[in-house]
């Protein structure tokens, strides 16, 4: 007979089970509504429409029953962490530890819960504006969240941490993955109302072009730019014990960190891949290349496929294409890697390392830019079309406002409770981390863009860069700071 314990632990497994399986639902629904959603930009037809939006709701309805399962979940475990320690719980206790530990508390649960935050924002769109054509990003982007989800290899769910149990957690953490997703969806509308307006494709290009090889020079550093190598972190993976099942140890990959002679702060380890540099390197001079040609086109006619500044940055994809590849391969063959001579590995760590495809930013961020460079290069001789089925822009500029208006107070909240959870853990408002700059970084962009709107009185395509250009910033905070490129701080987690 299962002791009351292992009988708990049984059944929280199988709503974790259970979970896992709605989340393969919502991510094939998704996929189906992904196909929906495009194969509209082609047929243009009410009932292709419908089904797509059905879709997408049916994914989201599937998607909300996954988090709901996660955050019972997380509930139970908080009770079974505390009754075994001897906790006696009232009828109070238990519902606070039932809500208290929401479905974004790790890096996997995050992913997730932003896909369907921006989802459920997309359909709320949807149904007051009825622009679908929106779908398309968003689904897409939906599908990437949960896709980078999938690589990160500590999905369990574990007591929280005491500096993490607080009521705090529920609207600082919330409220800013929201304020993220409405981002994304206003960017998303700006972008479309640029098209609406007849933007220059050169001018779209040239942006676009030189975002991606400074995102890619970010990434590499000075070693790819000048010496023709990429580095990355290894990862090492190490086992702590598990809070909810006693005596199991749970494994962790975590990025590798030395102290360099003469020093006591610890770095993180960067290590050659061998083959991968010459590709980025060369993709970075030709997407620039790609942005300075069309930045001189910018006031000449409609090139298309045909623009000379197209071509370059079709080959820039290219080279980036067999880079990105390479670096797969190189990543899903490594062999353990040896310390170099003269530096001490920082206390606590150990080997064997190796590079992994889990949490690794420098590897998302290269997707990412591989993944925006495929779309303009797609979108590109689409632009008619897709222009055609848009509407009026001024619909669109209105659109792009309301969702940002929505947006910016969550984010003006997400930061202020932040700083009023800071003062309650470590005795201090604010402390520069790097999140929390950029965090301030993305709220002063935003707010230029409404003071543009409101104060000053601005209206059609300067606004509409402005969001643009905001939503870079808000990727930047979230993928740039964790990849360590403004230093590591309390929220920076991940390897690579």
């Amino acid at each position: 007979m299962l002791g009351p314990r292992r009988f708990q632990v049984e059944s929280i497994q199988g709503l974790l089970d259970f979970g896992w399986w709605l989340r393969v639902v919502a991510v094939a629904t998704y996929a189906a509504a992904f196909v929906g959603y495009a194969a509209r930009l082609a047929v243009q037809r009410l009932k292709l429409d419908r089904a797509a939006t059905a879709l997408a709701a049916l994914a989201v309805t599937a998607h909300t029953a996954y988090l709901v399962t996660r955050w019972i979940a997380a509930g139970q475990i908080e009770i079974l962490a505390r009754q075994a320690t001897g906790d006696v719980l009232s009828s109070s206790d238990r519902f606070w530890f039932m809500v208290s530990h929401p479905p974004y508390t790790n890096l996997f649960d995050a992913l997730n819960f932003v896909a369907w935050a921006m989802m459920v924002c997309y359909l709320i769109i949807e149904r007051k504006w009825g622009l679908r054509i929106v779908g398309v990003l968003a689904v897409a982007l939906a599908l990437v969240a949960m896709g980078e989800a999938s690589l990160v290899t500590d999905k369990q769910i574990e007591p929280l941490v005491p500096a993490l149990q607080s009521y705090w957690i529920l609207i600082h953490v919330g409220m800013l993955f929201v304020s993220y997703s409405l981002f994304t969806l206003g960017a998303i509308c700006a972008l479309l109302y640029l098209v609406r307006t007849g933007t220059a494709t050169a001018v779209m290009g040239a942006v676009q072009a030189a975002t991606a090889a400074l995102l890619l020079t970010l990434v590499g550093g000075a070693k790819l730019l000048f010496g023709a190598s990429f580095q990355m972190a290894p990862g090492w993976e190490h086992q702590i014990a598990s809070r909810l099942h006693p005596g199991k140890l749970l494994t962790v990959t975590t990025a590798v960190h030395v102290v360099p002679p003469g020093t006591d702060k610890a770095v993180k380890l960067l290590t050659p891949v061998a083959g991968v540099g010459p590709f980025l390197l060369a993709a970075i001079l030709l997407l620039a290349a790609g942005a300075v040609v069309y930045f001189r086109a910018r006031k000449g006619p409609e090139g298309g496929v045909h623009a000379r500044g197209y071509k370059i940055v079709l080959a820039g994809f290219a080279l980036l294409t067999v880079g990105l590849a390479l670096l797969v391969y190189r990543i899903l063959g490594s062999h353990e890697i040896a310390l170099p001579e003269g530096l001490s590995l920082a206390p606590g760590e150990h080997g064997p390392f190796r590079l992994g495809l889990a949490s690794n930013y420098a590897l998302g961020l290269i997707a990412l830019v591989w993944g925006t460079t495929l779309g303009f290069l797609l979108v590109t001789p689409l632009r008619d079309r897709i222009s055609a089925t848009l509407p009026d822009p001024r619909k669109l500029e209105d659109i792009t406002y309301r969702v940002i208006i929505a947006g910016w107070p969550l984010l003006t909240i997400g930061i202020v409770m932040g700083g009023m959870w800071a003062n309650e853990a470590w005795g201090r408002f604010w402390g520069w981390d790097p999140k929390e700059t950029w965090a301030l970084i993305t709220w002063v962009v935003y707010a230029g863009y409404l003071h543009t709107r409101i104060t000053l009185g601005w209206a059609g395509k300067r606004p509409a860069a402005i969001a643009v250009f905001a939503f870079a910033v808000v990727v930047f905070t979230f993928m740039g700071v964790n990849l360590g490129l403004t230093g590591e701080g309390l929220h920076t987690y991940g390897a690579g």
